[in-house]
């Protein structure tokens, strides 16, 4: 529908949120109502990172459904792509929403034809076999999506997981703590990809204490206590708050341009965690070193040590005979 076609770069109200941009929360205030919430880690690094945001009251509301204009404005926000307010084919896109929607298009995240009569309906609640669609565009998989099927696609990229059946309900509405999850997800898969060069795995650049904090913290599987002492990151998978529960570390040595994650557990104990560690730095070969350490962790302590290279990254393991401490050494290429 045509508008005034004035070609201007805004900063819209922030995604996940109806309310005008004045009446969001500051990114970095603490959000009253995710505590103890299945996804307290995934929402706050969401809102820290800019591309969700809070209500007014403090609240996130994870629990309530997100709407198509506000999902599509996340994956926007959170790949930082340039948003201008301009006109679109839509008979309903005025409002906030509009330079996405517009973006959207232009890069056929979303196409007239799926919507009736020319309507984009902003604030219709967003189904996961709609968002699936949504998000395997986003990554660039469109054309597996359509030869495969979006949703089919979307679990295969490791986006949506399913129920104990292996079911992705795409009829049930997405809620806004799901969009969280699953965007990260998508920032992730995005940054694998963005590493790989042919067959090899470039080392990531977690080369400082906020940065491995900040690795720490956008892992799915994690959801407990991490904490910087100098230049060690420590984690508590318990979030218990103990001292004595801090169980893994991880330390970056500049000199040797080495990142060190040491396990004061069986690696078992941490499998998914130490998993999705390991695919940070040498993608598809993380299941080879995982199976590697835990094999490594069996021998006696001061004679177990493996130097092997992985995916392109060589990867020293050694278990300390002093503390019975296991260390997985991954050295830049």
């Amino acid at each position: 529908m045509k508008k005034n076609q004035f070609m201007l770069t805004v900063v819209v109200a922030l995604a996940f949120n109806p309310v005008l941009h004045a009446q969001a929360v500051e990114a970095k205030q603490r959000l009253n109502d995710i505590e103890g919430h299945w996804a307290r880690i995934p929402v706050e690094q969401a809102v820290e990172s800019g591309y969700v945001s809070g209500y007014a009251d403090g609240s996130f509301r994870p629990d309530k459904l997100v709407t198509r204009a506000e999902l599509l404005a996340a994956v926007v926000k959170a790949q930082r792509l340039e948003v201008r307010d301009m006109d679109t084919p839509f008979q309903d896109d005025r409002g906030w929403f509009r330079p996405y929607l517009a973006v959207g298009l232009k890069l056929s995240l979303l196409k007239m034809a799926e919507y009736d009569s020319g309507k984009f309906k902003p604030n219709q609640t967003m189904t996961r076999g709609e968002a699936a669609r949504l998000f395997v565009r986003a990554a660039g998989e469109e054309k597996a999506g359509r030869a495969k099927g979006y949703v089919y696609m979307s679990k295969q990229l490791g986006l949506l997981k399913g129920n104990s059946s292996g079911k992705i309900g795409m009829d049930r509405k997405m809620t806004r703590a799901e969009a969280a999850v699953v965007i990260r997800r998508l920032l992730n898969w995005q940054s694998a990809q963005a590493r790989t060069v042919g067959s090899l795995t470039e080392q990531p650049a977690y080369a400082s204490t906020g940065e491995l904090q900040q690795l720490v913290v956008s892992l799915e599987s994690f959801s407990g206590d991490v904490m910087v002492s100098g230049q060690t990151v420590l984690l508590n998978p318990k979030g218990s708050g103990k001292p004595a529960d801090y169980k893994i570390t991880l330390e970056y040595d500049s000199r040797k341009k080495a990142t060190t994650i040491w396990l004061y557990e069986k690696p078992g104990l941490h499998k998914q965690l130490l998993m999705e560690l390991l695919v940070r730095y040498v993608g598809e070969s993380a299941d080879a070193a995982y199976r590697d350490a835990v094999k490594l962790d069996a021998g006696k302590a001061g004679e177990a040590r493996l130097l092997k290279t992985y995916n392109g990254m060589k990867i020293i393991m050694d278990k300390s005979e002093a503390s019975k401490s296991l260390a997985i050494i991954i050295y830049s290429n």
